[in-house]
């Protein structure tokens, strides 16, 4: 029994695999279609000036987001492979990691707010862009850890359909509160509502992080190590 049995499990990691990939791509290009009512809206109630504008400031912000990660989008699957921790501690361990990352990004960008718009007065909302940051890499966080449980769904679902569509959606929606403000607006509602589809699955696969404490210098070894995977994300990303 123990001859068939062990075959088995890596013919089931491939099947996983390949169905993910199926999937992958699949969400991929569900989310290219869901993004032109977007750019179309984008493009005709608000103008190509403003649409630039709004997508040069999005470049910055998902960029300071992926470094947030430190790579833990790919390491997190090969921490919570080696570990002997309970997984909920080791992705709450790396929420945590992230949080403090997203935390030195979105005060940089407070600060220096013109590396989001460099060729423009910033007079309205704008300074409110940079808490994406922290959206955007809980959310990777959280759906790194569910699709090393195979669930490769939960991406799919929060960022080739809520994420997509509420922008859209809510871009229409603002153009008629503020064409100025209204783009961003509605880019925060669709990191907030994604990042709320990530949270409900990983809540469900992982639960609360019951008996977790805070341990900083293993976060911080957590981080360090996957540096240099954080900077392969970073170069892959753009």
């Amino acid at each position: 029994m123990s001859d068939t049995a062990a075959p088995e499990a890596p013919r089931q990691d491939l099947a996983a695999l390949a169905r993910g990939g199926r999937i992958n791509f699949f969400g991929f290009l569900l989310r290219l279609a869901a993004r032109l009512p977007f750019l179309f809206i984008a493009g005709r109630l608000y103008g190509a000036e403003a649409l630039g504008r709004f997508a040069y400031a999005v470049l910055v912000v998902e960029f300071v987001a992926q470094l947030a990660t430190l790579g833990l989008k790919r390491g997190l699957a090969e921490q919570l492979s080696k570990t002997d921790k309970p997984h909920v501690c080791i992705t709450w361990d790396a929420l945590l990691v992230a949080f403090v990352a997203s935390l030195i990004g979105m005060t940089i960008l407070f600060a220096f707010p013109q590396a989001m718009f460099p060729n423009s007065e910033i007079y309205g909302h704008e300074w409110l862009l940079p808490v994406a940051v922290l959206a955007l890499a809980w959310s990777d966080v959280m759906l790194a850890a569910l699709a090393y449980r195979h669930d490769v769904g939960a991406t799919v679902r929060a960022r080739a359909i809520v994420e997509p569509w509420t922008i859209s959606i809510a871009a229409l929606i603002f153009a008629f509160v503020s064409k100025r403000d209204g783009l961003i607006f509605a880019y925060a509602l669709s990191m907030i509502a994604a990042l709320v589809a990530s949270i409900i699955p990983f809540l469900r696969t992982y639960g609360w992080a019951h008996g977790w404490r805070p341990q900083p210098a293993e976060s911080w070894r957590l981080a360090r190590r996957y540096m240099p995977i954080a900077a392969a994300d970073t170069v892959e990303w753009g």
